[in-house]
């Protein structure tokens, strides 16, 4: 699919200002205009690759002439290094320039290894340690008595394991498209049951078109707080780590929340459920770093399991960051049995795709 005529003007422009950064060794466009499923509210993704070490990726987002793009900055040592998580972005990028060949090279090899059951077998033992972790912290809060966490981290273990599904179904992870693809995938492997179960779990399986527009008019509430405490810092906290930085910096501009509010439109036309999970994954990752930031401007220890009430005990955030977040994931009134039925559920679901992973993996070489 081509880009449109508003976005390709802006782009070549940029590409010749990218191309002149000394830093800049090569830069590829990634996601839905180069996969060509792209909607008109869809922004322009750069995967740009820099001589800089650092060992994680940033986004940033800029708009030139009305036209948002994410500018996804990651090093030539880190992508040397060909870690799981850039799989994906390598795999689907189409190169607009390449100063030394090793974003060529790396695409190269991705091409002809990305659907390798070795590769598959790297990113899926990735995504059960991510699993793990979420559960870990769900089992923390539900001990400490703070059941929204408990329950928003149930829901994002299940997730996490989800994607293992989607991934041995030889498909690509896709946030707008993730409920599709997840129950395409789970039909194939006759683990269909393990879809309904996300969906339930996650209280998509009763959405009225209102909820989700209250879902996202929450959110937008909660943002309103969070762009006004990222407008009032003069500096990210030099402790703080960068990717969480940087992080902050993508989510809480105006640009950001614009971008999102046309995505989410766009998907309610389609799939109410596909909305509600954009929305509240698209929210937690939002809010990991916020919570981070202000708790060491705060001076006080981020507690990742406990993060809802972490949220409503931060002095410095707006009250109504903490409402309009808790509307915006429906935790307004969870009581400990359910939070308690939410963890044996996801704990049983992640058991049965640890179980049967490497048998699912096995299956693709047969």
């Amino acid at each position: 699919m081509a880009l449109p005529e508003r976005f390709s003007g802006v782009l070549s422009g940029l590409i010749e200002d990218l191309k002149a950064r000394e830093a800049v060794l090569g830069f590829g466009l990634f996601g839905s205009w180069s996969r060509g499923d792209a909607t008109p509210a869809s922004d322009v993704d750069l995967l740009v690759v820099e001589s800089r070490e650092y060992d994680y990726d940033y986004v940033e987002r800029i708009e030139l002439n009305g036209c948002l793009l994410d500018l996804n900055y990651v090093s030539k040592y880190w992508i040397t290094k060909m870690p799981p998580e850039m799989d994906q972005k390598i795999y689907e990028m189409k190169i607009l320039f390449d100063r030394d060949g090793s974003l060529t090279k790396a695409k190269n090899l991705m091409s002809r290894i990305y659907w390798k059951p070795e590769r598959i077998e790297l990113r899926t033992e990735s995504y059960l340690f991510e699993a793990d972790s979420y559960l870990s912290r769900a089992r923390q809060a539900f001990n400490r008595g703070d059941y929204r966490s408990a329950k928003v981290n149930a829901i994002r273990s299940f997730w996490a394991a989800a994607k293992i599904l989607i991934e041995v179904g030889r498909r690509l992870i896709l946030n707008s498209s993730f409920i599709r693809s997840l129950e395409s995938a789970c039909k194939s492997l006759d683990m269909y049951a393990f879809y309904r179960s996300y969906i339930e779990t996650a209280g998509f399986d009763k959405l009225s078109k209102n909820d989700v527009k209250l879902m996202l008019d929450s959110l937008l509430s909660a943002w309103e707080g969070i762009m006004k405490f990222t407008a009032a810092i003069p500096q990210m906290p030099k402790d703080a780590h960068p990717k969480f930085s940087a992080k902050l910096n993508y989510y809480g501009r105006e640009s950001f929340i614009r971008g999102l509010k046309a995505k989410i439109n766009d998907l309610l036309e389609t799939s109410l459920v596909e909305s509600a999970n954009y929305i509240f994954h698209t929210s937690m990752d939002a809010l990991e770093s916020y919570v981070y930031i202000a708790s060491i401007l705060e001076g006080v220890r981020f507690d990742y399991a406990t993060i809802l009430k972490h949220l409503s005990e931060l002095k410095r955030s707006p009250s109504g960051v903490y409402y309009g977040v808790i509307r915006t994931l429906r935790v307004e009134d969870i009581s400990d049995k359910e939070a308690e039925n939410a963890l044996k559920t996801v704990a049983n679901a992640v058991l049965d795709v640890r179980q049967k992973r490497k048998e699912l993996i096995a299956r693709l070489s047969s």
